[in-house]
């Protein structure tokens, strides 16, 4: 007993490090961020955090709580795209990280360590800071681009910069509105000589969709559209491939088109987990029109539109909440 005493409490110790730890390695990415922002003249429009977030939206900063959520900050781009410099706009909050590696490793240095609690307090701390450092590798980190891949994917043609700046300016209007039917007509141009294997022009194409759909883009048009996106599905990081499949499954679905390759994906068990992962308000409209369309059960699609309407509310999520009144009410006719 005398031995388990000093255990748990070292257990405890080195769990609070590692919260504290991850907690200042986040403060020092999102100030990394913010500073790449100012440079660039880009405003912060939100601050997310783990399962929260603060957004500003019509000029004050509310509170919200969304169903997902990773560490970053978001920000509106300078209205001017010569002042966007996509370098700092990815790499401001990792390069930070980087610099309280080096400087703690360097700082380590300088000490002589023995065998304790205080050594493995220190590692914790370098490997929390390690962690945020991974967004200059060119890979995906939790489903999602690094800022590496973002600026290599950047770098491949004129087109794709265009796009990374456009879809910048809409996710960042999205956070305040909801919803990007406010983007400026100006940015809904397909840029030519994209292709369709660069996700960021990938992105932008559906942004384009998106626009159209909240300014009267008629159904067939939206189905073209998404189809023309298939192709590139395998070339996407699996959150930008949530985004689409999802809309792709439930306007095939809500415009009663139901092919067989609809249904089999919407009943594939790991489009389903991707979907749940990293699209998880959007996905209460595509099970409730599955429910509705498939399995020939409106009780529960009405129950499922109903939750939905209570989280998007929750997370200020215009657009989702008027696709969800208008299923609901095709449901109730």
């Amino acid at each position: 007993m005398q031995v388990v005493g000093p255990f748990i409490a070292t257990i405890g110790w080195l769990g609070l490090a590692l919260i504290v730890s991850e907690l200042a390695a986040t403060l020092i990415y999102d100030v990394g961020q913010w500073v790449g922002f100012r440079l660039i003249g880009a405003r912060v429009v939100a601050i997310v955090g783990f399962r929260y977030q603060l957004c500003k939206v019509d000029g004050h900063w509310k509170f919200q709580r969304p169903l997902t959520a990773y560490p970053h900050l978001v920000a509106m781009p300078a209205a001017d795209p010569r002042r966007f410099n996509h370098a700092l706009y990815c790499f401001g909050g990792g390069l930070f990280n980087l610099l309280a590696v080096v400087l703690s490793l360097v700082t380590m240095l300088q000490f002589t360590w023995s065998f304790n609690l205080w050594l493995f307090i220190f590692i914790i701390w370098v490997w929390t800071n390690t962690l945020k450092v991974g967004q200059l590798l060119p890979m995906n980190l939790h489903g999602r681009a690094t800022a590496a891949r973002e600026f290599r994917a950047a770098r491949e043609s004129n087109a794709a910069m265009t796009a990374a700046y456009v879809t910048a300016c809409a996710q960042a209007l999205k956070m305040q509105t909801g919803s990007v039917a406010g983007l400026d007509a100006n940015m809904i141009v397909m840029p030519r000589h994209g292709g369709n294997q660069n996700y960021l022009v990938v992105r932008q194409a559906f942004l384009i969709l998106e626009w159209g759909l909240q300014h009267g883009l008629t159904t067939p048009d939206l189905l073209a559209g998404l189809s023309r996106l298939e192709p590139s599905f395998n070339t996407l990081p699996p959150a930008d491939l949530a985004r689409y499949m999802t809309a792709t499954l439930y306007w095939n679905l809500y415009s009663e088109h139901p092919a067989p390759q609809i249904i089999g994906w919407a009943q594939d068990t790991g489009v389903q987990q991707l979907l749940k992962r990293y699209e998880p308000l959007a996905n209460f409209k595509l099970r409730a029109v599955y429910e509705w369309q498939v399995n020939q059960q409106p009780q529960r699609a009405l129950e499922l539109i109903a939750t939905g309407m209570k989280y998007a509310r929750r997370s200020n999520a215009t657009a989702e909440l008027v696709w969800l009144k208008a299923l609901k009410v095709r449901v109730e006719t």
